[in-house]
């Protein structure tokens, strides 16, 4: 477990996103309850020593995947697949390039010309993601691919935060609310305004903030589409 927890994909691309969907929920306690801090850590010790850390991660990566599917469908396809057809391609020169290095590599997958697209373009697509799955196979080595492997991580971030986006709302809202409340507290109590708490207020007004203008499939997709491009990039190295 403590193996799979130091993989630099699984704290990058799915404890990360989780742990910064939950830290509204840190700051609201924090603010409240500023003692609470020993206890929290022994706390998280805990849930860490038990697996917490792990089963985190694998929710986040979840609920990046359950969205996936619904993410594709609104660009047209996979960023991957759809670098390698004819009727999205806007470089044909490079188009071509890609399809005859894919001939050589993966000479048992017929790549699809654009008559084949349009007179089957579900089968078109198939055989371009049997050619995606090879350069999946074919760049797993992180020392000799390595931007690949960071736009990897960047994209599953990005998938994984947005996938836990009502989650997300939720607890930035309800933090702010509480934050906001300790503050009026303490307005009330004719106490200085603690900077700790004004600052945790602002992190929850901006993730709140950021959930419902930034994060958003778009958001997604640039990294999604700078994955694609990488990969499909990584053919002149293979």
């Amino acid at each position: 477990m403590k193996d799979y927890l130091m993989d630099p994909y699984v704290r990058s691309a799915r404890l990360q996103p989780a742990l910064l969907v939950a830290l509204p929920v840190a700051l609201g306690v924090l603010c409240w309850y500023p003692d609470a801090s020993v206890i929290a850590g022994t706390l998280w010790g805990l849930v860490a020593w038990c697996g917490g850390t792990a089963l985190i991660a694998q929710v986040a990566r979840d609920a990046g995947k359950r969205k996936e599917v619904g993410l594709y469908a609104r660009w047209g396809g996979k960023p991957t697949t759809r670098l390698l057809r004819h009727i999205d391609s806007d470089n044909p020169v490079l188009l071509q390039r890609r399809h005859d290095k894919l001939r050589r590599l993966v000479p048992d997958t017929r790549i699809p010309t654009a008559e084949d697209e349009v007179a089957d373009p579900v089968q078109a697509d198939q055989a371009y993601d049997a050619c995606i799955q090879f350069l999946r196979d074919s760049t797993r080595s992180r020392e000799r691919f390595p931007l690949v492997f960071q736009a990897n991580c960047e994209y599953g971030f990005r998938r994984n935060f947005w996938g836990m986006k009502p989650l997300g709302v939720t607890l930035a809202i309800a933090s702010a609310i509480a934050i906001g409340a300790r503050l009026y507290l303490d307005f009330r109590l004719e106490l200085g305004p603690e900077p700790t708490r004004v600052v945790s207020a602002g992190v929850a007004v901006v993730l709140g903030v950021g959930w419902l203008f930034w994060f958003t499939p778009s958001w997604v997709r640039l990294t999604a589409d700078a994955y694609a491009e990488r990969l499909l990039g990584a053919l002149e190295e293979l």
